[in-house]
Formats: C-alpha cells, structure tokens, sequence
C-alpha cells in the first residue's frame, strides 16, 4: 500500500510539472517577441529621425507582462476558475495582436530597403502569436480553443529575426541601429557565462 502511495504520489508531482512546463515556454517567447516588437519602434524612430514612440513601447511591454501574469494565474487555476482566466488570457493575447498590427501601422518609412526589412521583421514577429497560442492547454471559452501549431521554435525566430535585423540596408543611421537591437533566447548572465555560446 505504501509502494502504490509512492507511484501515485509521484506522477502527480510529474503530472503537475508537466502541466506547468508552458508557462516558462511562454516566458521565453514574450522574453523574445516583445523586444523584437519594440525593435520595429526603433528603427522607424531612426530611419524617420524621430523619437520612439514610447507610449507604444509602453504598452507592448505591458501587455506582454499582463500576457505573462494571466498565463501563471491559468496553471495554478482551480477547475472552476480556469474558463474565466481562460477568457482574460484570450483577451490579453488580442490586446498583444493588436499592438503588433499598431506598430505595423505605424512603421512607414521612405526608405524601400528599410522598409521591406520591417515588413519582415513584422511578419515574424506577427507569427508569435500562433506560437504564444499553441504552447497553452486547451481552453474553452466562447466556443474558441488554442490548438495552433507554432510557426517557428524559439531558436529558430531569434535565428531567422537577428538575420534579417542586420542584414545592411544602406541606410547607415539604420544599418548601426540595428546591430545592437538583436534579440537573445538567453540572459545576459547566461551568455556570459557560456562565453557567447549560448545566444
């Protein structure tokens, strides 16, 4: 009897690891996405040679964190509580959407070169809501459930997104801009430690 106690009691521990494990994916994906969107901010600011928008900049990281905040509320909701996070969750991520289409909105620039590397950037960054969506359970609210498969894995959008973000557009106030907005899938203190290793 005690044995039969053990296992059980393990595989719910194992379970509740597991059932969690999303919250830090999602971490990672707005640790990466916001900033690149911000990103975009900053090299309108500097192709049209203007200041960044910092309400919108302001927004974007705080809906990110609402995002972030709500999806931890979700893994530790009670059965009864979980379709109403489940409902501010979904609404949170409509919120991030729309910031994405406002900066995209926002970002015209002259420049044909610089703007195709936005138009880029954006179409990336636009995808981390499909990957934002399929790393969390399940949830039924409105008639609606998160079941996206995610475009890209992380590594592979940082990869693809500090790609383009560099790649010269012969605008050189653009050009030196971008060569220090990349994004990192890990903190500084871990890129240290593995020597830059680690991106």
């Amino acid at each position: 009897m005690k044995s039969v106690l053990v296992v059980v009691l393990s595989l719910v521990v194992l379970c509740t690891a597991c059932s969690t494990a999303w919250v830090s994916t999602l971490d990672s994906i707005l640790a990466a996405a916001a900033p690149a969107l911000v990103n975009i901010l900053q090299i309108v600011a500097v192709a049209n040679g203007q200041p960044v928008n910092s309400n919108l900049e302001a927004k974007i990281n705080a809906d990110a964190a609402v995002i972030k905040t709500l999806a931890g509320d979700f893994a530790k909701a009670s059965s009864s509580a979980a379709p109403t996070v489940c409902s501010q969750l979904q609404a949170a991520i409509s919120t991030y959407q729309a910031d994405q289409q406002l900066v995209l909105s926002a970002a015209q620039v002259s420049d044909l070169n610089t703007q195709t590397k936005i138009t880029l950037l954006a179409g990336l960054v636009a995808d981390t809501v499909q990957s934002i969506a399929a790393v969390i359970p399940a949830c039924q609210a409105n008639g609606q459930t998160f079941k996206a498969a995610p475009p890209y894995g992380l590594s592979t959008f940082v990869t693809h997104y500090n790609s383009i973000l560099v790649a010269p557009t012969g605008n050189k106030a653009v050009d030196a801009a971008t060569r220090e907005l990349q994004v990192h899938q890990h903190s500084k203190i871990v890129r240290a430690v593995t020597f830059g290793w680690l991106n």
